[in-house]
């Protein structure tokens, strides 16, 4: 089972350029520039990251 700090890290990592965290609610979040993704899933973080990064 990863840690959060492990997720966060190695999130970092493969998206570099944007500031990726955890909120007190719970969702997990990354900011860009103007641009803001936000949801409860990690997975779901990676996916939409993967096409932002892919698109931009």
């Amino acid at each position: 089972m990863w840690h959060e700090t492990d997720r966060l890290t190695e999130l970092s990592a493969e998206f570099a350029g944007w500031r990726i965290g955890r909120g007190g609610s719970g969702h997990w979040w990354a900011v860009r520039g103007n641009e803001l993704v936000r949801t409860p899933d990690i997975e779901e973080l990676r996916a939409r990251l993967t096409e932002l990064t892919e698109t931009g």
